[in-house]
């Protein structure tokens, strides 16, 4: 019988499956911003097997040590280097070995203050990728709260079926479930996931904004470029020069990616010295994507609108040209860049601010489509990991996961590993907190934890940190305040 439920659903259904049944990528990279994140993330990885990624997969958490941060893209080629070191001597293998026998390799990057977020990372010890979601997981015999960075693990494993071979990259904060069949044969030695559509009137430029996004631009022959926050009059000039086609759609880009393993093995060639050095700062998308896609001329009058001096425009436009011209012709790749459609009404959750994860928290309780499908995703569809007394009054519509609360009224609120007498609370989000009581009204409550009562009002926002030796503080903020504003 034909499965005609929306792609969003299906793939939904892989994402939950693929860790159980031994799917998924075979190895997985994540990118820590210190040593004591490493640790965490080895041993929290390696005992969420079988429900985050495949029971055989191997685990490679790397700290980048890089003074001053490396970019993304040279962060991705160094790290890339410590996952081949540590592979060897956790597995007896190397990770570039495996991508040359056609084996799927995942790095998540993860790197990063997470002011955006703040000050949910600060609560967690700065590490922002273990900030944790409402759905649970079975980690040594306890249910624990899932986090950002596994929910993004189990969601991008659907991938790994068509990228054997290449190393894909994603970041450890953002989950998207694709509304578009995700089984493609990959044709590029670069391929990046976008939403395409047709090329848009300059009232819907305006309306999407999509002057504010990186941009894939798709030729007729499946070719792609990057163009980075530009213009509908600029995109036009682009068309009408050549510069760009958008016969095969233009959209906006993820910033995800894959690579085969000869583009890898080129940048980590060439890119060498400042490997070595642990000097530079490289992005993906106007150091590697740009130049790789665009001519010369283009290239460097766009990184002239950012300050950089011509010369070093083409110098580094020169390196990327002997990268793309040394890659072999006969290793079963078409093209150079090339598009994976995601789909125009994909489902895009980003935790990485304040108010996209409370938003997107929220969203659960909602009754159409895309929030059953984050509540499936999560695992926080069932009540039955709750231990709730008689005298709690819960709405319909609200989330419990692993909740012990004995009385109180639940109003249109999520909550994840809350233990308290009672809760009274409407329109909130409370995570992993603590309480004799717990009053809440229109706010977020996260690691909380007290010998008394809590209580916050509208828009106010409280996160527990606990600090040596046994002392506790509670951070306080509201929603509509900039964190980023803030921590700087």
């Amino acid at each position: 019988m034909t499965d005609t439920r929306p792609w969003t659903e299906k793939n939904i259904d892989s994402m939950l499956s693929l860790a159980a049944e031994g799917g998924g990528m075979d190895a997985v990279v994540v990118v820590t911003g210190s040593a004591v994140q490493e640790a965490f993330w080895q041993a929290r990885l390696e005992a969420g097997r079988g429900q985050i990624c495949g029971p055989d997969a191997l685990v490679l958490a790397v700290e980048e040590d890089w003074p001053g941060g490396a970019g993304n893209g040279l962060g991705t080629l160094y790290a890339l280097s410590k996952a081949d070191a540590k592979a060897r001597a956790l597995y007896g293998v190397g990770l570039l070995d495996e991508l040359g026998t056609h084996r799927a390799v995942a790095l998540y990057h993860t790197a990063g203050k997470g002011q955006r977020l703040a000050p949910l990372p600060g609560s967690e010890s700065n590490n922002k990728p273990a900030v944790k979601l409402p759905g649970a997981l079975d980690i040594g015999g306890r249910l624990t709260p899932i986090t950002v960075l596994e929910a993004a693990i189990r969601q991008t494993a659907i991938y790994a079926p068509s990228r054997r071979g290449r190393l894909s990259v994603f970041w450890g904060d953002q989950i998207f479930i694709p509304d578009l069949p995700v089984a493609y044969a990959a044709s590029h030695h670069v391929d990046i996931l976008c939403s395409l559509r047709g090329m848009p009137t300059r009232a819907q430029w305006a309306a999407e904004g999509m002057d504010r996004y990186g941009l894939i631009a798709v030729r007729a022959d499946g070719e792609a470029s990057q163009v980075e926050k530009i213009d509908y009059d600029m995109a036009e000039r682009l068309i009408r020069s050549e510069v760009i086609g958008v016969e095969g759609g233009i959209g906006v880009s993820y910033g995800s990616f894959s690579m085969s393993s000869a583009l890898t093995q080129a940048l980590l060639t060439e890119f060498a010295p400042e490997l070595r050095a642990k000097s530079g700062k490289l992005d993906t998308d106007p150091h590697f994507w740009m130049p790789l896609t665009l001519d010369a001329r283009t290239y460097c009058a766009t990184m002239a609108g950012k300050g950089v001096p011509e010369t070093k425009a083409v110098a580094h436009y020169g390196r990327m040209e002997r990268v793309k011209n040394g890659l072999p012709r006969s290793d079963g790749c078409l093209g150079l860049f090339g598009a994976v459609d995601v789909g125009r009404t994909a489902w895009w959750w980003d935790y990485g601010v304040l108010g996209g994860y409370v938003a997107n928290n929220r969203l659960m309780l909602e009754g159409h489509a895309e929030a059953r499908g984050l509540r499936r995703f999560l695992g926080a569809a069932a009540r039955e990991t709750n231990a709730c007394g008689p005298a709690l009054q819960l709405d319909s519509e609200s989330v419990l996961v692993n909740c012990t609360i004995t009385s109180g009224t639940i109003q249109r609120s999520v909550l994840v590993d809350v233990i308290a007498d009672s809760v009274c609370a409407q329109d909130s989000v409370i995570v992993a907190c603590g309480a004799p009581s717990i009053r809440a009204e229109g706010a977020l409550l996260y690691n909380v934890c007290k010998r008394e009562s809590v209580s916050a009002g509208q828009g106010e926002v409280q996160a527990g940190v606990c600090l040596p030796p046994g002392r506790f503080l509670t951070l306080h903020t509201r929603l509509d305040r900039n964190g980023r504003e803030d921590w700087e």
